[in-house]
């Protein structure tokens, strides 16, 4: 978990700044994703009932984002996004049950909690990217498709469910707007809900109080 905590943290925070676009910046994107989408199979593979289905996801996205530097086809990267946005979706609903489960010691919980949100985050991203390339002029500001990359959408993802909304890039159709008001949502209920969580374990460790 600490190791998939690591890996967003690059991806989110670190990747945006030190790499420059084109080939290198789709290269080092690449290897990212790969290793973070294998680094959540480990990180849940206590989940038995999970995991395949992760695994399925996760070897699918992978294979096809390295297929398309070999066989250039217009489907593969909606086939690639699309397993990837699935993939992500599915380590988040294993990441959350640690979270929220029992049998699981705080320090667990926390690092599951912000790995959660930052998955969260990164989910986002990728559907606003594959509404953008499906639907151009879904946003203002945006490119398009092409112009805008999935550093572009983490941030417009980060600052949409922190409800920060610097303005710089809007959604536009009906369908950005729900993808928004519903991130922004989630950014908003999902702290409440965690410490919640963490305040009724805390309660429950507490001995009985005597008569």
């Amino acid at each position: 978990m600490l190791l998939l905590l690591l890996l967003l943290v690059v991806t989110v925070f670190v990747f945006p700044v030190v790499l420059p676009h084109g080939p290198i910046g789709r290269f080092v994107t690449g290897v990212l994703m790969t290793l973070l989408l294998l680094a959540g199979v480990f990180a849940v593979a206590e989940h038995r009932r999970i995991v395949p289905a992760l695994v399925v996801l996760s070897v699918l996205s992978i294979v096809v984002r390295w297929t398309e530097w070999i066989v250039p086809s217009t489907l593969l990267p909606a086939l690639r996004e699309l397993s990837a946005l699935l993939a992500l979706s599915v380590l988040a609903v294993a990441v959350g049950i640690n979270v929220f489960g029992t049998g699981k010691a705080v320090v667990e919980r926390v690092t599951g909690a912000v790995v959660l949100y930052l998955l969260i985050g990164l989910e986002w991203a990728v559907a606003y990217g594959i509404l953008d390339a499906h639907s151009p002029g879904a946003f203002t500001g945006a490119g398009g498709g092409s112009e805008y990359t999935l550093e572009h959408w983490v941030y417009f993802s980060f600052v949409t469910l922190t409800t920060v909304g610097y303005g710089d890039i809007s959604p536009v159709s009906r369908a950005a707007r729900s993808l928004a008001i519903l991130e922004a949502l989630v950014g908003q209920l999902y702290p409440a809900v965690i410490l919640a969580r963490l305040v009724s374990l805390s309660w429950d460790k507490q001995p009985p109080l005597e008569d």
